[in-house]
């Protein structure tokens, strides 16, 4: 800490040192005088009590002055860099109810989600995390309205900071090294062994409540409290040990029901439904807290967490709470999915309101009947320096050829994250957006599964046939495809790329596929418009400018770039003979 840090935290924190100071200065002189002088002085304990009082309430002032720094700093930065564990990150996605329009693997994959992911995030909460992950892997195609209802509160804790940190003081009083296990514990049901009888528990409770009384008849019955004391003991960690993955799930419902409460309060028109919700779930479980008061307890002064330590185990506190949590959420499960999955919206929310702020330029999607898609300045909010591109798409599909690194995996990839954001946080990276609601399947890159045995033509067969069986009358499918059957030789590639093509643009679906073979521009010259992308040889190598163009390319670069990297002339010079 540098001296300028120094003073400007004794600057900042004079008023709780004066404070400390006089009640100190007020409590010792009650003591001193009220001893040696006169028990009047005795009253200076007062004074020094209530100095104490207003030192506690400067240090949380400025705990929470402390907090609110930290969090306008966070506010709109480009990535939160944090630790992800995205096993736990999509347990809730993993095991609640998915609809058929549900983003899968291969297209989440794909799109690269997982890093698009870690910049969106900066949630304060799991259900937060959980719950942001399973917005984005389920776009909607028939609720509209929860979209733009999305859409309403993301801007309104865009705008209003005052909302906005309220609501992330509350939020980051959450633990976040407890309840990833959560989701699980209140979708998937599981099975939690019972290690004994409860009637055990019961007996073994009432002589811990009886056997202190014999000491009153003479101490040497503190051998029968012992014996008890070690009987409990051994139930209580014999249980624990055996069942500790669940304990943590138990502790953050309770800190997710105590900041539910608080959340309760607050009143903003934008919020109203998801607020409602919560009061509503709220009715409900407000009596786990009682329940759970004695399980997980833990304290930051090391007697007082000692003695609530040996007061869990002698009473067997912990182990009956644990167990009576367990028949409340089972009794309870839904209300308390329904309160999940409200405070981790408002967490995902400002998360995604935080995460627009960061944005060059976003813009929020205009939802159309017709079976097309508009995307004006689209660019790709992972890349530093991206280069915005438009494209129509509608009766006819969109093909795109280009040379090597000049965009067109980078465009496809910037054309499905606008289709999937929109649908799901109402939040797309570009100047507009226009299309009609729409699932989204992909199969932009892929290698051989050498665990399976499968080569990479039998990988991209197979995902090109989940794109077939998937697309139907019901739903427009956009399908975006990069390179269709590269893993065999051109004259088969080109012919079921060819059939493949011809098929889906004429089921509902709307398709976007780039290829290095241009022989199919013209094979599908009817059915697919064709745009490209285009490079410059110069003395400094291949120069590209990523913008789209319209028509098929006419150059090549891949000499060019075996040239540009330093090949032997040998080679180079007898592929451009």
């Amino acid at each position: 800490m540098t001296i300028v840090d120094l003073s400007s935290m004794l600057k900042r924190n004079m008023k709780l040192y004066v404070l400390i100071f006089l009640g100190g200065v007020c409590s010792y002189l009650a003591v001193l005088l009220g001893r040696d002088v006169a028990p009047v002085y005795l009253w200076l304990l007062a004074p020094g009590a209530g100095l104490g009082l207003l030192a506690y309430l400067e240090y949380r002032r400025l705990e929470r002055d402390k907090l609110l720094s930290r969090l306008r700093q966070e506010w709109g930065t480009a990535e939160l860099e944090r630790d992800r564990n995205f096993a736990d990150i999509r347990s809730l996605f993993d095991c609640a109810d998915q609809v058929s329009t549900v983003i899968d693997d291969r297209t989440w994959h794909d799109l690269n989600m997982d890093t698009v992911f870690s910049r969106m995030d900066r949630t304060f909460t799991w259900p937060g995390a959980q719950r942001l992950y399973q917005m984005l892997r389920t776009p909607m195609t028939d609720e509209l309205e929860t979209i733009a209802a999305r859409s309403r509160m993301i801007s309104a804790l865009e705008k209003d900071s005052r909302l906005r940190e309220d609501i992330q003081v509350i939020l980051s009083r959450m633990d976040a090294r407890i309840g990833s296990g959560l989701a699980l514990l209140l979708w998937e049901n599981p099975r939690v062994p019972l290690i004994h009888s409860p009637w055990l528990y019961r007996i073994m409770t009432i002589l811990a409540l009886l056997s202190p009384l014999l000491l009153f008849v003479s101490p040497r019955y503190i051998t029968v409290v012992l014996l008890v004391f070690q009987v409990n003991m051994y139930l209580h960690f014999n249980v624990q040990k055996r069942i500790r993955a669940y304990f943590e799930g138990v502790r953050s419902l309770r800190q997710l029901i105590n900041t539910s409460r608080k959340l309760r309060s607050l009143q903003y028109e934008p919020l109203d439904d998801v607020l409602r919700k919560i009061k509503e779930s709220l009715q409900t479980v407000q009596e786990f807290s009682k329940i759970v008061r004695y399980v997980g307890v833990e304290s930051t002064d090391p007697f007082a967490h000692m003695f609530q330590q040996y007061f869990t185990i002698f009473f067997l506190a912990e182990v009956r709470g644990f167990y009576r949590a367990l028949d409340f959420i089972e009794a309870n499960r839904s209300a308390i999915q329904e309160l999940f999955l409200a405070l981790g919206e408002i967490d995902a929310l400002q998360s995604v309101a935080s995460y627009r702020v960061s944005l060059q330029e976003y813009c929020e999607p205009s939802f159309v009947t017709e079976r097309s898609l508009e995307l004006d300045g689209a660019y790709h909010p992972l890349l530093r320096d991206p280069v915005a591109n438009s494209i129509k798409i509608g009766d006819k599909g969109i093909m795109i050829t280009g040379s090597n690194m000049s965009g067109k995996s980078t465009f496809l990839r910037t054309v499905g994250l606008n289709v999937l954001m929109a649908q799901t946080i109402g939040t797309c990276t570009s100047r507009s957006y226009s299309a009609c609601p729409m699932r989204l399947l992909s199969s932009i890159g892929r290698s051989d599964n050498v665990v399976e045995g499968k080569s990479y033509y039998m990988e991209e067969a197979l995902s090109v046939l989940r794109i077939l069986d998937a697309v139907d009358s019901e739903t427009v499918t956009l399908v975006i495809f990069d390179e269709l059957y590269r893993g065999t030789n051109s004259e088969e590639r080109i012919f079921a790329a060819q059939r493949v093509l011809e098929y889906l643009v004429c089921r509902n679906s709307l398709v976007l596929v780039a290829t290095h073979d241009l022989e199919l521009t013209s094979l599908l010259g009817d059915q697919y418009t064709s745009f490209h992308f285009s490079e410059r040889v110069s003395d400094l190598g291949l120069e590209f400018d990523y913008k789209l163009k319209k028509g098929p390319a006419t150059t090549r670069n891949a000499i060019a770039l075996l040239r540009y990297l330093g090949y032997p002339e040998e080679i180079t010079k007898q592929q451009m003979s």
